[in-house]
Parts: C-alpha cells; sequence; structure tokens
C-alpha cells in the first residue's frame, strides 16, 4: 500500500519521504521526479510553456498511475488541488507535513520553482488558498523538529499498535512501536526536556527534567521528592521515567526510596536505555561529584520500549545503543546479527532495530537473572568499560562511544591472539564517528582507571574476551596491565 506525503513546498516531502523509505524498507517514489520523466522536460519548463493546467493534468495522471505501489510517495504542493486528486489520496495513508509558513519562507528558495517566480511573499497567498484542503488529512506537525525527530513523528502516524512481552524471568518487559502514546491520560510523568519537545502532545502536565548526567544530583531528589509530597502522591500510586538512562536512573532511586518505595513505570526513550540502563533494576544518583555512588537495586513495575523513540535520536545517542547491543552480543555470540546488518542499522531500519532490541534485552535479562545484586557474572557486562569509563573522563565523550573505544583497547591487550577480533574491531570502526580514534592518550589515563575501578590485593577485575561468546571475567595483576598498557600503546 502506498504512503503519500501532501504538504507546502518546502515541508520536507521529498527530504522525509527517503529517510522513511530507509527506515521502513520500502521504494521511494517522487511524483515530481516522475512527471519530468515522462514528460522529459523541467517541472519549471513545462510550467513555463505548458502551463499549470496542463501540468496539473498530468500530475493527476501519475498520482492515478501510482497508487497500487507499496512505496512512500512525495507529491507535489499542489496536488490537493483537485478534488479527483484529494478523493483518492483518502483511500490511502496520505499524511500532511505542516510545518509554519514563516519557517517554510526561510528553507526555500525561489529557483527552479515555477509558483515563486515573482518572489517568496506568493508563500503567504498560496498557504492562505491551500490549508484548508490540508487539513482535510491526517496531520503531523513538524515545527522545531530535525529530520529524524520529523521522520520518527511521521511513523506515529503509519505505524499499526502492537505488543510483544520481552520473554524473561527477571522483570516485566513490554515492547510497543507508539507505547508513549499511551500517556496522555497517565499522571506523574517524569519527562527529559529533550524527550518532551519532541513528543511532549502525549504528556499531560509532565515534571520537566534537564537533559543529561547532570539531573542526578541531590538538590533534584530534593524537589522531586517536594512535587510528590505537594501532589499528594501516596505508596498506592506509581511514577512514571519518560527518556534516557539517567531519567530511569533517577526516577528509579525516587521511586526506591519515596515513602519506602512507590511503583514506577520506566518509557526509556534512547536505545541505550532500553537495551541496557531501564533493564535489571540498578538505580543511582551522583555525589560529590562521583558517578553512580549512591543507589538502590529496585525492579519497576513494568519497562515499555517503544523503538519509534530511537528514531529520533542524535546520530551519537544512536550509536551508543547500537555499541551496548554489540557488546552483549559479544557475550552472548551472536554478532552477526550486527554484522550482516551494517547498513541497515546506519539507516535505521526499524525491523532491525526492533530485533537488535528483542535480541540485546533478552541476553542482558537472562544474564542479571542469574547475578541481581551484580556480585559476580553480571560483572562480563562491564566489558569495555574499564578502559571506556577512563576513557569518557579523560576525553569527556558519551559513555557508549567510549565503551565501544574500549572494547577496542581492551581486544589490543588481552585478546591479542583472538582470531575473530577483526570482526569486532571493524563493526566499530565502521559505525563509530572517526574522529574518536584520532584522539591521543598517555599515561594519565591509567590514573582514571585506578580513580574507577576497586583494585584489591593490587589485582583489577576485567571481562576478557576468549572467544565471541566467551567472555569471562578475570582478576589481572596491576602492575602486569600497567606494563600490557604502555608497551602496547606507546611502543
Amino acid at each position: 500500500m502506498p504512503i503519500f506525503l501532501i504538504g507546502m513546498m518546502g515541508s520536507g516531502k521529498t527530504t522525509l519521504g527517503k529517510v522513511l523509505s530507509e527506515i521502513l524498507n520500502k521504494e521511494f517514489i517522487d511524483i515530481d521526479t516522475e512527471i519530468e520523466k515522462k514528460e522529459n522536460m523541467k517541472i519549471f519548463d513545462i510550467f513555463s510553456e505548458k502551463g499549470e493546467k496542463y501540468f496539473r493534468e498530468i500530475e493527476s495522471k501519475v498520482l492515478f498511475e501510482l497508487k497500487d505501489q507499496d512505496a512512500i510517495i512525495s507529491t507535489g504542493g499542489g496536488i490537493i488541488l483537485k478534488n479527483e486528486n484529494r478523493n483518492l489520496l483518502k483511500q490511502y495513508k496520505t499524511i500532511f507535513l505542516y510545518v509554519p509558513i514563516d519557517d517554510i519562507i526561510k528553507r526555500v528558495e525561489i529557483k527552479n520553482r515555477p509558483l515563486l517566480k515573482n518572489g517568496k511573499d506568493a508563500l503567504y497567498k498560496i498557504w492562505e488558498e491551500r490549508k484548508d484542503l490540508y487539513e482535510e488529512f491526517e496531520k503531523v506537525d513538524l515545527s522545531n523538529l530535525n529530520i529524524y525527530e520529523s521522520a520518527a513523528k511521521i511513523m506515529y502516524k503509519i505505524i499499526d499498535e502492537n505488543e510483544e512481552i520481552i520473554e524473561n524471568n527477571f522483570q516485566n518487559v513490554v515492547l510497543k512501536p507508539k507505547g508513549l502514546e499511551d500517556l496522555i491520560n497517565e499522571k506523574n510523568i517524569f519527562v527529559s526536556n529533550s524527550v518532551n519537545r519532541i513528543y511532549g502532545n502525549y504528556f499531560n502536565n509532565p515534571y520537566i527534567l534537564d537533559d543529561g548526567e547532570k539531573i542526578k544530583n541531590y538538590d533534584n531528589l530534593r524537589n522531586i521528592y517536594s512535587h510528590l509530597i505537594e501532589n499528594k502522591v501516596t505508596r498506592s500510586d506509581k511514577i512514571i521515567a519518560v527518556g534516557g538512562g539517567t531519567v530511569t536512573d533517577l526516577i528509579g532511586y525516587v521511586a526506591a526510596t519515596f515513602k519506602r518505595g512507590i511503583k514506577s513505570i520506566f518509557y526509556p526513550t534512547t536505545l541505550l536505555a532500553q537495551v541496557d540502563a531501564a533493564l535489571g533494576g540498578k538505580n543511582a544518583v551522583d555525589f560529590n561529584n562521583i558517578k553512580n555512588v549512591i543507589g538502590t537495586f529496585y525492579i519497576p513495575e513494568k519497562v515499555v520500549i517503544d523503538p519509534l523513540s530511537v528514531i529520533s535520536l542524535t546520530e551519537d545517542n544512536y550509536i551508543e545503543g547500537i555499541i551496548e547491543a554489540f557488546k552483549v552480543a559479544i557475550i552472548d555470540g551472536n554478532i552477526d546479527l550486527f554484522i550482516n546488518n551494517i547498513d541497515k542499522i546506519k539507516k535505521r531500519s526499524l525491523n532491525t532495530i526492533i530485533d537488535i532490541i528483542k535480541y540485546s534485552s533478552k541476553v542482558k535479562l537472562n544474564i542479571v537473572s542469574k547475578d541481581p545484586y551484580d556480585n559476580n557474572i553480571r560483572k562480563v557486562l562491564n566489558l569495555g568499560h574499564t578502559f571506556g569509563h577512563a576513557f569518557e573522563s579523560y576525553t569527556n565523550i558519551s559513555h557508549g562511544l567510549a565503551v565501544g573505544w574500549g572494547i577496542i583497547k581492551e581486544l589490543e591487550i588481552f585478546s591479542k591472539d583472538l582470531k575473530d577480533k577483526n570482526y569486532i574491531i571493524d563493526f566499530l570502526y565502521n559505525i563509530m564517528p572517526k574522529e574518536i580514534f584520532n584522539i591521543k592518550i598517555n599515561d594519565n589515563l591509567i590514573k582514571f582507571i585506578v580513580q574507577d575501578k576497586k583494585i584489591e590485593l593490587n589485582k583489577i577485575d576485567i571481562p576478557i574476551i576468549y572467544n565471541i561468546g566467551n567472555v569471562k571475567l578475570e582478576k589481572v595483576d596491576f602492575d602486569s596491565f600497567k606494563t600490557s598498557f604502555i608497551k602496547t600503546f606507546y611502543y
């Protein structure tokens, strides 16, 4: 079935159509391009030489020819002017991409726009003539959204609702595309500012938190406790965390401590949180600039994973989640899911993202269920973290990217003879920003490792890859570790 995109010129129909076709693995068709092929002329020349009436007739003909295509189809801005076109579009999924007219005026160029040959001000008149016709269709407001944020919002109009339980014996986890829509009538929602900016229409009077690690402090705790008291929240109520790992960490800690424990539900919106932070029951806040130094083990009543929110992530944030999931695959052994789908991963294919979430969350929950309080086997999930945490502090790059760097460096020191190590290294080099690998390090990195890791009897715990699917926690002599570090990186 076709999915038609309509809207004013400059609303992003062609750009978003291409992105959506990659996300949904569908063909992309631009009606204007099809007209130019059919007429062997540019649109501007068709208008100039044959007139708008002729163009509209050809446009209708092409529209009707494409009605049976299983594709994302971008239309011309004036396609809604003819009644017969609107009647046909209403028989299919047709999305009106709304962008404020003043923003469109800033975006569009006059060149090759036949209706703007007398200047951009013509857009105001065109908008007035067409806006009621556009409003006959399902509308997505794309104000102040970038390309992937816009694509995610459109996906909520395209994808059908469904729900799948992530089977495990430890935690109640549900995979639910469009799950965020369920929150519209809920109360006691705590959401990050960036998530509220994109999906705020799904939240009813939420408590908005800043973005990033800085929210995990005692000032925020005091404010949140006061908010809950002022709103007469009782132990029979629940609080809802919507955002990345910093939000689920903070609100999870609040849930564990307020009135000796109240119910919580997590809606993790980053891929990193969906495959890691929101799973396993760890909650924490920072204190005296020490990350996660005060925390609890407290399982939320439910975790609802909405994979559509992953589409809207920044590139770095998205890749962080892929690295975290890939790390789990190294431990479990199924890295083919990633290596064989690298192009789809880069294009944010929804089906591939869902496969990765389902696989990685199951593996993590299986490991956590065997060691819920992080005393032994669960520590293998720290693969890449010994170097990664130090590199994160050393460079201030984000956690997930630092872990990717850490996996490579730990491989170079501890798994030199691993025959399949290039599969791991090549994948990480392929998806991570290249500039990370150009960052120079020195032996100060060891000081950060000492600060981050507890070293007992001159031994340090490090997960070591013996084979893909065979990762063991080992106690490594710290002096030997330092010697290997210096030899590997300085000689």
